[in-house]
Parts: C-alpha cells; sequence; structure tokens
C-alpha cells in the first residue's frame, strides 16, 4: 500500500502513521521484526545463562582431635533467560584420591609431618567429585531453574566439610585449595556439560597442643609403703602423650629423699627413684624423656617406674613423706 503525500498539515501525522504501520506489516511478512525489536506477542523465553555468584573462597575448620569438627562450603548460583539445569563440582585438591582428602603440615619442617586427612559431602551425605572419572548424582549437586524471564533468580546450595575425631596429627596449621565448578546443562560428563564458572577455595585446620601426663592413671598417685623398711619397692606406670616435640621433667620436693613431716629434726629416708629402668638423680631437676621433633600417638605411652628405699638410718617416728612432679614441656 502507498500513502498520498497531502498538502493539508493537518493530515501529514495521519499520514506518517499509515506508513509505519505499513512498513512493519511488510517488513514482518519477509521474515521476521526489524534489528532492535523485542520478540513478538507469544514468543518462547530466550536461552537460560548462568552465573556463579558467590563461593566460601576460605574455610576454617580446626581440628579438635577427639570429636569431629565440620564446616561448610556455600555455594551460590545466578540464572536468568529460559529453563536449564546446572552441575557443581568439587576438586579433589592436592591429594592423590577422593577418599580420603588431606591437607597438607604448613610449618617449616612440614615435609617430616604427615597430612590431616578430611573429605567434602555433597547434601545426599557422599564424597563430592568432579568430572575427572566417573561419577553419579550423589556425588554433586545438581539443580535447574524454570523461567527466568529477565529476572535474575539465585540459589544457594552447600557441602559440608568433616575431619574426623581422632587426627593426632602434629600440631600447627594444616591447608588444601580445592576448585569449586559450576556447568550448565543436565549431564554427567565433561561432553555434555559447559563450565560457567571455577572458584578455587582455600580449607585451613589448626591443630592444637595437647600434652597429657599420668601415673598408672592418675593425675595424682600415692605409693603407701606402710611400715617403712630398707629396700622395700613400689612400681607404678608413667604415662603420656603429646602431639609436639617435647621433654620430660621430674622433679623432687626434698631432693630426693623423704622428710618426716611430724618431726621435722628427724634424719630423711633416701630412695632411689628408676625410671624405664634408668636411675634418676633427683637431687636437682631431671630431665627423663625427650624429642626434639615428634609427639607420640593418640595411646599413651607408658614407662615403667620403680621406687626403692634406702638404708634407713637413726629416724625418729613419724610420717615421711616426698612429692615428685612429672612435667610434660613442648617444643
Amino acid at each position: 500500500m502507498r500513502g498520498r503525500c497531502v498538502k493539508r498539515p493537518w493530515l501529514k501525522t495521519t499520514l506518517v502513521l499509515v506508513f509505519l504501520l505499513t512498513g512493519a506489516a511488510t517488513v514482518l511478512a519477509q521474515g521476521g521484526p526489524p534489528p532492535g525489536a523485542g520478540p513478538p506477542p507469544g514468543a518462547g523465553p530466550g536461552p537460560p545463562e548462568f552465573q556463579l555468584v558467590s563461593v566460601s573462597t576460605t574455610v576454617n575448620v580446626d581440628n579438635l582431635i577427639f570429636t569431629p569438627a565440620t564446616a561448610t562450603i556455600s555455594v551460590t548460583v545466578g540464572h536468568t533467560g529460559g529453563p536449564g539445569g546446572y552441575v557443581i563440582t568439587v576438586s579433589r585438591g592436592s591429594s592423590a584420591t577422593f577418599d580420603p582428602r588431606e591437607m597438607q603440615y604448613q610449618g617449616s619442617s612440614g615435609g617430616l609431618y604427615g597430612p590431616l586427612l578430611y573429605n567434602i559431602y555433597t547434601p545426599d551425605d557422599e564424597i563430592a567429585r568432579d568430572l575427572s572419572g566417573p561419577v553419579s548424582n550423589s556425588e554433586v549437586i545438581s539443580g535447574t531453574f524454570g523461567n527466568s524471564g529477565s529476572s535474575f533468580n539465585t540459589r544457594q546450595h552447600a557441602f559440608d566439610v568433616r575431619i574426623p575425631a581422632e587426627q593426632f596429627v602434629q600440631r600447627g596449621n594444616y591447608q588444601d585449595q580445592v576448585d569449586v565448578s559450576l556447568y550448565e546443562g543436565r549431564g554427567l560428563t565433561a561432553e555434555s556439560l559447559t563450565l560457567v564458572g571455577r572458584e578455587t577455595v582455600t580449607l585451613s585446620s589448626e591443630t592444637p597442643t595437647v600434652a597429657q601426663i599420668g601415673i598408672s592413671g592418675q593425675d595424682d598417685y600415692t605409693m603407701d609403703f606402710g611400715i617403712l623398711q630398707t629396700g622395700a619397692s613400689r612400681t607404678a606406670e608413667l604415662q603420656y602423650r603429646t602431639n609436639a616435640g617435647f621433654s620430660i621433667d621430674a622433679v623432687s620436693e626434698n631432693n630426693g629423699v623423704m622428710v618426716n613431716t611430724m618431726q621435722p629434726q628427724s634424719d630423711p629416708v633416701p630412695y632411689q627413684l628408676t625410671v624405664d629402668g634408668n636411675p634418676v638423680d633427683l637431687s636437682s631437676s631431671s630431665v627423663i624423656g625427650q624429642d626434639l621433633l615428634f609427639g607420640t600417638t593418640i595411646a599413651f605411652e607408658s614407662v615403667p617406674l620403680s621406687v626403692t628405699i634406702g638404708t634407713i638410718g637413726q629416724v625418729l617416728p613419724g610420717h615421711f613423706q616426698d612429692v615428685i612432679t612429672f612435667t610434660i614441656s613442648n617444643y
């Protein structure tokens, strides 16, 4: 249809509108909207677009040693456009395998000490994995969005980080790094998914110092000799554990003799302390055990100790006593 140019000004606007409407109809008839035009009425949504909005890039989970420890890696996924699916994976980090994962000791002597074992779990309570090998739905986090249109919608997910109990490792800081990846698609292979984004997460754990010592299962232990006799002997077990280099000192309150607490003017009664078959001189503080680099296992180390009464001289009647204090110290 062609418009006619009429010179009366009050019709000019109407003629222009006719030309525009006619032109639009002609273009649509030739195959679609003009450049820059929006979708025609009733058109479907655009393709889905995903975004890795945020990831917990640093996660601290301290080793509680005697009880399990947990923390969370939070992941936020964003979406706009039409319906679509996504998959979130976690790499194995510095470990050779996914089970277990390992955090490495960060001290200057790191090569001497073993790793701290941990793992990362999906909401299905399965070990989280990536696409480097076969993977199941329960070993990743997956989800879908419906039609978001031009709106930007988000969804939050979480992986659990767990440190099992009874890891009596060297005290200090341990770390590992894993990659959290977001893919677009609904499959479980690298060929069926498109990488959207990836973030590196640093996992850090502090193992505290443990140093415990006792005698035959007690913090305070009494050797009762009854009526003192020369050569009388009593035995016990010195027990200790620690997760760092250590030394054990023995200190006698009376420098290796028992004194009469009722009549201090009496002569003392000598005795001999033996630890692990070795006599200990208690005239001053004595080191009875030492390891500059390594601690023990989680099980208590146990060494025998004995006290033997020496020659009893001209002593006054009364109660004789000495106190020996064993102290474990760490380097």
